[in-house]
């Protein structure tokens, strides 16, 4: 069977979990295995790869689904690389910088918190930190996000924390982070645009569908545009590595689809949109949400300008430009050479009478 037949096949039985959704959505996808696919076999997971597991965040997204695949995938990854993956539930938690009393500690924002059995901590410039959330010196403060979805506090008394050696650098983490949750705000923002589209197609007034009404109808069509973005920048990111800042782009371009998209389809649906028994909140909820998990859409932004600025012209132009033909390549960077510096002053320029 080949990737894409496997990729459709898991797609189908996630598509078929989704829709059945319920409280028992989360057993039943670890009792088949899919909150570990994309970690090996021979170290605890259920195989596969990172493109499979997008596949059954992205489409779990489309359903609205709130169940914490993402935390949990990716923990799981993470120690699985140590060895030291097991049973229950691993959230993770991404820091700005090393917490110097962990077993100490207030964590803010922790996703899952309440249900979890263990936290893993990641900070850069450090091992990242496992700790026992069953321990009586660790209490939990259920908080929920705009979603409704655990984004709970931690407090740590003296609880036991462990260094995990071997893990995947503090970069690795956040990258994956940043490529499934791109994963979840298409999935998800594919699912409002669907639900839009059948609305003004089925719905009607003065005798014609609202898709008739040229405002409807440009609404919908910048849905799509937004959407179809979306998908290049994931597309990107996955055909060539989230290296290089295509992770950041790809985050960036989803948030930035998630707002426009979400604004929409509550336009376009009016007040039926807002109903609790509609399932649009469900998808709009969590575009909101999600589009600033782990970082907002600036955060994401200043990243990608101190990747790019750490390149330095010569490497922002190589990286925008792979993949090109030889002969193209370097016909546009003879150009470039000659253009470059005078584009580079004139945006210091701008900055500068901006500040001004």
């Amino acid at each position: 069977m080949s990737g894409s037949d496997i990729a459709a096949e898991l797609r189908k039985l996630v598509d078929e979990l989704g829709r059945t959704g319920g409280p028992g959505l989360w057993d039943s996808l670890v009792g088949l295995g899919l909150h570990r696919v994309g970690v090996a076999e021979e170290r605890g997971g259920s195989g596969g790869c990172l493109d499979d597991l997008l596949v059954v965040v992205e489409t779990l997204a489309g359903h609205g689904a709130g169940v914490p695949i993402v935390e949990a995938s990716v923990a799981d990854w993470a120690l699985g690389r140590a060895g030291l993956l097991a049973g229950g539930l691993t959230t993770i938690l991404l820091l700005d910088e090393p917490v110097e009393a962990p077993s100490d500690a207030e964590l803010t924002s922790v996703p899952w918190a309440r249900d979890a059995d263990r936290l893993l901590l990641c900070a850069p410039g450090s091992a990242p930190l496992l700790v026992d959330l069953g321990h009586s010196s660790a209490t939990v403060r259920n908080v929920d996000n705009i979603a409704g979805e655990p984004r709970d506090t931690v407090v740590l008394a003296g609880a036991p924390v462990t260094a995990v050696e071997g893990a995947p650098a503090y970069a690795e983490v956040r990258e994956r982070l940043a490529l499934l949750w791109s994963a979840a705000v298409l999935g998800a923002a594919r699912g409002a645009y669907r639900l839009s589209r059948t609305y003004v197609s089925e719905r009607e007034q003065f005798g014609a569908p609202l898709l008739r009404i040229p405002a409807v109808a440009d609404g919908l069509a910048r849905m799509r545009v937004q959407l179809v973005q979306a998908e290049a920048a994931l597309a990107l990111a996955r055909d060539g590595g989230p290296s290089g800042g295509r992770a950041d782009i790809a985050r960036i371009t989803t948030a930035a689809a998630a707002t426009e998209i979400a604004r929409t389809a509550h336009q376009l649906h009016g007040a039926m949109g807002i109903t609790a028994e509609y399932p649009l909140h469900r998808l709009t909820r969590r575009l909101w949400a999600w589009r600033d998990a782990v970082d907002s859409e600036r955060g994401w932004a200043e990243s990608l300008g101190r990747r790019a600025a750490g390149a330095g012209e010569t490497g922002v132009w190589t990286d925008i430009t792979a993949g090109a033909p030889a002969a193209d390549h370097a016909t546009a960077t003879s150009a470039a050479g000659a253009t470059a510096p005078a584009a580079t002053a004139t945006a210091a320029t701008t900055a500068a009478d901006r500040e001004g």
